[in-house]
């Protein structure tokens, strides 16, 4: 279940993250209420609920505020900071960092949430302006990925780096294939008969240099590489000098690491 709601707040924290100014209020709701869900239910199982329903944010909130006054609990109220409190990571004595949970922040994000998406009239700032989540609300929210229960962020994160990588990729090669179809098969073989003449591959001051590998696209050996990945397994990102396909890094490594898994389970 903590799996989950760490992915719900993951996916949703990231998005704030990139922009929070999008109509994010249901977003943000969704993420901050997941995130303390989880947070509550690792360090009070059972807290997070009330009979069958899982508490609010606000509720949840209130939890880790009346805790941080208890005395041997694994919150603590910051210093010189109020309305924020610190969680300890209780299993892991060797790790000094502690979970930032800045509650008052994080109320009021969760107030000014709730009178857009439901179509308040009350809840209007200065001059009768409603008020709306500030970057500040979200460094708040991203705050709680320090908690073991959640520690998602830069998964998902990356895996929304390579969803659009691959996304670019595609079109790279759509746009590849268009360009082997406007130059016809001799200019093909013209361009791919000179490119070692064009291609800068292994030199003395630079021995670890990829020579032409095959493009992926038209199947030329006219892939020039203008650096490898980062495992070594010699698949390069660059342009190939026939169709013009381009290869990111990011496309480049992950080429290498399914070639290593590849290996690792032929090994096994």
């Amino acid at each position: 279940m903590d799996h989950r709601r760490a992915r719900t707040y993951a996916v949703c924290a990231v998005k704030l993250d990139e922009d929070h100014t999008d109509a994010p209020e249901g977003t943000f709701d969704a993420a901050v209420t997941n995130a303390l869900v989880a947070i509550v239910a690792r360090e009070w199982p059972g807290k997070e609920k009330k009979g069958s329903r899982t508490k609010s944010a606000i509720a949840l909130l209130d939890l880790i505020k009346a805790k941080a006054q208890e005395e041997g609990t694994v919150v603590r109220p910051a210093p010189d900071e109020p309305d924020v409190f610190l969680i300890g990571d209780h299993d892991d004595a060797d790790r000094d960092r502690e979970t930032r949970v800045d509650a008052g922040v994080l109320k009021e994000a969760v107030l000014i949430a709730q009178v857009i998406r439901h179509a308040r009239e009350d809840g209007g700032g200065e001059g009768g302006a409603h008020r709306v989540l500030e970057r500040r609300h979200v460094d708040a929210l991203l705050a709680l990925d320090d908690h073991p229960s959640l520690w998602a962020l830069s998964m998902e994160q990356e895996s929304r780096y390579e969803i659009s990588a691959q996304q670019q990729d595609e079109r790279e090669r759509e746009r590849a294939r268009r360009t082997l179809e406007r130059i016809g098969e001799e200019e093909a073989e013209r361009r791919a008969a000179v490119a070692e003449d064009l291609h800068v591959g292994p030199t003395p001051d630079d021995p670890g240099a990829l020579g032409l590998l095959d493009c992926s696209v038209c199947g030329s050996e006219a892939f020039s590489s203008d650096g490898g990945d980062d495992l070594g397994m010699g698949i390069g990102s660059g342009e190939c000098l026939v169709c013009h396909y381009r290869r990111s890094p990011a496309i480049a490594n992950a080429l290498a690491r399914e070639v290593e898994w590849e290996r690792r389970r032929d090994r096994d």
